[in-house]
Protein backbone atom coordinates (compact mmCIF):
# COMPACT_ATOMS: atom_id res chain seq x y z
CA UNK A 1 0.00 0.00 0.00
CA UNK A 2 1.43 3.29 -1.06
CA UNK A 3 1.23 6.08 1.54
CA UNK A 4 1.67 9.54 0.29
CA UNK A 5 4.08 11.83 2.22
CA UNK A 6 1.33 14.41 2.36
CA UNK A 7 -0.87 11.95 4.17
CA UNK A 8 1.90 11.21 6.72
CA UNK A 9 2.44 14.90 7.40
CA UNK A 10 -1.29 15.45 7.77
CA UNK A 11 -1.52 12.53 10.21
CA UNK A 12 1.40 13.87 12.32
CA UNK A 13 -0.15 17.31 12.42
CA UNK A 14 -3.46 15.89 13.66
CA UNK A 15 -1.95 13.56 16.27
CA UNK A 16 1.29 15.35 17.34
CA UNK A 17 0.13 15.68 20.93
CA UNK A 18 -0.67 11.98 21.33
CA UNK A 19 2.58 10.99 19.68
CA UNK A 20 4.57 13.31 22.05
CA UNK A 21 2.86 11.83 25.15
CA UNK A 22 3.59 8.29 23.97
CA UNK A 23 7.26 9.12 23.34
CA UNK A 24 7.59 10.66 26.82
CA UNK A 25 6.09 7.59 28.50
CA UNK A 26 8.45 5.31 26.59
CA UNK A 27 11.44 7.44 27.67
CA UNK A 28 10.40 7.33 31.36
CA UNK A 29 9.87 3.58 31.28
CA UNK A 30 13.26 3.04 29.65
CA UNK A 31 15.03 5.25 32.22
CA UNK A 32 13.52 3.40 35.19
CA UNK A 33 14.46 0.03 33.69
CA UNK A 34 18.05 1.20 33.18
CA UNK A 35 18.32 2.49 36.78
CA UNK A 36 16.97 -0.81 38.11
CA UNK A 37 19.56 -2.80 36.18
CA UNK A 38 22.37 -0.62 37.45
CA UNK A 39 21.28 -1.12 41.07
CA UNK A 40 21.24 -4.88 40.57
CA UNK A 41 24.82 -4.81 39.36
CA UNK A 42 26.06 -2.75 42.39
CA UNK A 43 27.73 -5.00 45.02
CA UNK A 44 25.92 -5.09 48.37
CA UNK A 45 28.02 -3.76 51.30
CA UNK A 46 28.09 -6.37 54.05
CA UNK A 47 27.99 -5.14 57.62
CA UNK A 48 31.18 -5.75 59.56
CA UNK A 49 30.78 -7.49 62.93
CA UNK A 50 31.39 -5.16 65.84
CA UNK A 51 34.99 -5.10 66.95
CA UNK A 52 35.82 -6.16 70.47
CA UNK A 53 38.31 -3.31 70.84
CA UNK A 54 36.87 0.10 71.69
CA UNK A 55 36.70 2.47 68.76
CA UNK A 56 39.57 4.87 68.56
CA UNK A 57 38.75 8.51 68.63
CA UNK A 58 39.43 10.20 65.38
CA UNK A 59 41.74 13.19 65.71
CA UNK A 60 39.85 16.41 65.40
CA UNK A 61 41.06 18.44 62.48
CA UNK A 62 42.00 21.85 63.81
CA UNK A 63 41.75 24.98 61.74
CA UNK A 64 45.06 26.74 61.27
CA UNK A 65 43.80 30.25 61.96
CA UNK A 66 47.27 31.72 62.30
CA UNK A 67 48.24 30.74 58.79
CA UNK A 68 44.95 32.01 57.41
CA UNK A 69 45.43 35.29 59.20
CA UNK A 70 48.98 35.61 57.92
CA UNK A 71 47.81 34.94 54.39
CA UNK A 72 45.16 37.63 54.70
CA UNK A 73 47.48 40.18 56.26
CA UNK A 74 50.41 39.59 53.92
CA UNK A 75 50.38 42.52 51.48
CA UNK A 76 50.35 41.80 47.81
CA UNK A 77 53.10 42.92 45.49
CA UNK A 78 50.92 45.82 44.38
CA UNK A 79 50.31 46.90 47.98
CA UNK A 80 54.01 46.71 48.84
CA UNK A 81 54.96 48.86 45.89
CA UNK A 82 53.71 52.38 46.48
CA UNK A 83 53.93 54.09 43.12
CA UNK A 84 53.38 57.53 44.65
CA UNK A 85 56.19 57.08 47.18
CA UNK A 86 58.55 55.76 44.51
CA UNK A 87 57.86 58.70 42.25
CA UNK A 88 58.68 61.30 44.93
CA UNK A 89 62.41 61.37 45.81
CA UNK A 90 63.16 61.79 49.51
CA UNK A 91 65.05 64.99 50.27
CA UNK A 92 67.74 64.93 52.95
CA UNK A 93 66.76 66.29 56.34
CA UNK A 94 67.72 69.88 57.01
CA UNK A 95 69.06 71.10 60.33
CA UNK A 96 65.66 72.47 61.28
CA UNK A 97 64.04 69.12 60.44
CA UNK A 98 66.43 67.30 62.76
CA UNK A 99 65.77 69.84 65.51
CA UNK A 100 62.03 69.20 65.23
CA UNK A 101 62.67 65.54 66.07
CA UNK A 102 63.95 66.58 69.51
CA UNK A 103 61.51 66.64 72.42
CA UNK A 104 60.20 70.10 73.29
CA UNK A 105 61.22 69.81 76.94
CA UNK A 106 64.81 69.13 75.87
CA UNK A 107 64.81 72.23 73.67
CA UNK A 108 63.35 74.35 76.47
CA UNK A 109 65.93 73.05 78.93
CA UNK A 110 68.73 73.78 76.44
CA UNK A 111 67.58 77.40 76.00
CA UNK A 112 67.38 77.95 79.77
CA UNK A 113 70.81 76.41 80.22
CA UNK A 114 72.62 78.60 77.68
CA UNK A 115 70.65 81.84 77.45
CA UNK A 116 72.98 83.59 79.94
CA UNK A 117 76.04 82.38 78.06
CA UNK A 118 74.58 83.71 74.79
CA UNK A 119 73.83 87.11 76.39
CA UNK A 120 77.35 87.30 77.81
CA UNK A 121 78.94 86.53 74.43
CA UNK A 122 76.63 89.08 72.77
CA UNK A 123 77.85 91.87 75.06
CA UNK A 124 81.50 91.01 74.53
CA UNK A 125 81.53 90.39 70.75
CA UNK A 126 78.51 92.31 69.44
CA UNK A 127 76.77 89.21 68.07
CA UNK A 128 73.00 89.09 68.65
CA UNK A 129 72.24 86.66 71.48
CA UNK A 130 69.37 85.25 69.39
CA UNK A 131 71.81 84.42 66.57
CA UNK A 132 74.23 82.73 68.98
CA UNK A 133 71.55 80.58 70.62
CA UNK A 134 69.78 79.91 67.30
CA UNK A 135 73.07 78.70 65.80
CA UNK A 136 73.62 76.46 68.82
CA UNK A 137 70.12 74.94 68.63
CA UNK A 138 70.35 74.20 64.92
CA UNK A 139 73.89 72.84 64.87
CA UNK A 140 73.79 70.82 68.09
CA UNK A 141 70.16 69.71 67.79
CA UNK A 142 69.63 71.14 71.26
CA UNK A 143 72.70 69.31 72.54
CA UNK A 144 71.60 65.87 71.32
CA UNK A 145 73.93 65.60 68.30
CA UNK A 146 76.87 63.19 68.73
CA UNK A 147 79.43 66.00 68.33
CA UNK A 148 77.71 68.14 70.97
CA UNK A 149 77.41 65.60 73.75
CA UNK A 150 79.62 65.54 76.83
CA UNK A 151 83.26 64.96 76.00
CA UNK A 152 82.97 66.58 72.56
CA UNK A 153 81.01 69.80 73.24
CA UNK A 154 80.92 71.17 69.69
CA UNK A 155 77.59 73.06 69.81
CA UNK A 156 78.12 74.98 66.57
CA UNK A 157 79.36 72.27 64.20
CA UNK A 158 82.61 74.22 63.84
CA UNK A 159 85.01 72.46 61.43
CA UNK A 160 88.70 71.87 61.79
CA UNK A 161 90.79 74.59 60.12
CA UNK A 162 94.49 75.02 59.45
CA UNK A 163 94.89 77.20 62.53
CA UNK A 164 92.99 74.81 64.84
CA UNK A 165 95.34 73.29 67.42
CA UNK A 166 92.84 71.56 69.66
CA UNK A 167 91.28 68.09 69.65
CA UNK A 168 89.18 66.94 66.73
CA UNK A 169 87.06 64.01 65.63
CA UNK A 170 85.64 62.89 62.31
CA UNK A 171 81.86 62.56 61.84
CA UNK A 172 80.56 61.30 58.51
CA UNK A 173 83.80 62.34 56.83
CA UNK A 174 83.85 65.82 58.42
CA UNK A 175 86.59 66.86 60.81
CA UNK A 176 85.00 68.73 63.72
CA UNK A 177 86.54 70.51 66.66
CA UNK A 178 86.22 69.16 70.20
CA UNK A 179 86.17 71.11 73.45
CA UNK A 180 86.62 70.41 77.13
CA UNK A 181 83.30 72.04 78.00
CA UNK A 182 80.31 73.78 76.42
CA UNK A 183 81.40 77.30 77.43
CA UNK A 184 84.63 76.93 75.43
CA UNK A 185 82.55 75.97 72.40
CA UNK A 186 80.43 79.16 72.74
CA UNK A 187 83.53 81.31 73.09
CA UNK A 188 85.20 79.74 70.05
CA UNK A 189 82.03 80.36 68.04
CA UNK A 190 82.22 84.05 68.97
CA UNK A 191 85.79 84.25 67.69
CA UNK A 192 84.89 82.22 64.59
CA UNK A 193 82.10 84.53 63.35
CA UNK A 194 83.90 87.82 64.11
CA UNK A 195 87.38 87.17 62.71
CA UNK A 196 88.94 86.14 59.41
CA UNK A 197 86.36 85.97 56.59
CA UNK A 198 83.63 87.01 59.06
CA UNK A 199 85.29 90.21 60.33
CA UNK A 200 82.87 92.52 58.50
CA UNK A 201 79.92 90.97 60.36
CA UNK A 202 80.90 93.07 63.38
CA UNK A 203 79.74 96.11 61.44
CA UNK A 204 76.14 94.81 61.27
CA UNK A 205 73.57 96.29 63.67
CA UNK A 206 73.10 94.09 66.70
CA UNK A 207 69.32 94.16 66.38
CA UNK A 208 69.22 93.33 62.65
CA UNK A 209 68.71 89.57 62.88
CA UNK A 210 67.83 89.21 59.18
CA UNK A 211 71.11 90.83 58.15
CA UNK A 212 73.12 88.55 60.44
CA UNK A 213 71.32 85.44 59.20
CA UNK A 214 71.82 86.35 55.53
CA UNK A 215 75.47 87.26 56.11
CA UNK A 216 76.15 83.89 57.74
CA UNK A 217 74.60 82.13 54.75
CA UNK A 218 76.55 84.28 52.28
CA UNK A 219 79.79 83.49 54.13
CA UNK A 220 78.98 79.75 53.86
CA UNK A 221 78.88 79.33 57.63
CA UNK A 222 76.97 76.10 57.09
CA UNK A 223 78.22 74.70 53.81
CA UNK A 224 75.94 71.66 53.85
CA UNK A 225 72.69 73.53 54.57
CA UNK A 226 70.62 75.20 51.86
CA UNK A 227 68.54 78.17 52.98
CA UNK A 228 70.39 78.42 56.26
CA UNK A 229 69.28 82.03 56.86
CA UNK A 230 65.60 81.08 56.75
CA UNK A 231 66.18 78.12 59.04
CA UNK A 232 67.99 80.28 61.56
CA UNK A 233 65.30 82.99 61.51
CA UNK A 234 62.57 80.35 61.83
CA UNK A 235 64.18 78.91 64.97
CA UNK A 236 64.64 82.40 66.46
CA UNK A 237 60.96 83.23 65.93
CA UNK A 238 59.62 79.83 66.99
CA UNK A 239 61.35 79.98 70.38
CA UNK A 240 61.17 83.78 70.88
CA UNK A 241 64.96 84.03 71.00
CA UNK A 242 64.71 87.62 69.80
CA UNK A 243 63.31 88.49 73.25
CA UNK A 244 66.52 87.50 75.00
Amino acid sequence: MNIDKAQIVAYLQRNWFKIGIAALLIFIAFKKDLSFKLNLNTPVRTEQPPSSSPPQEQPVKSERYTERQVEQETPTATQRFDITAAAIPKRPLKAIDRLQLVEEDQITAYIKRFDRVAKSEAKKFGIPAAVILGNALLNSQAGTAPWAKQGRNNHFLLPCTKDWKGDSKSYDGRCLRQYDNAWTSFRDHSFFVTTGPYTDLRQLPKNDLEAWAEALEDKKYSQQEEGYAQQLLSVIRSYQLDEL
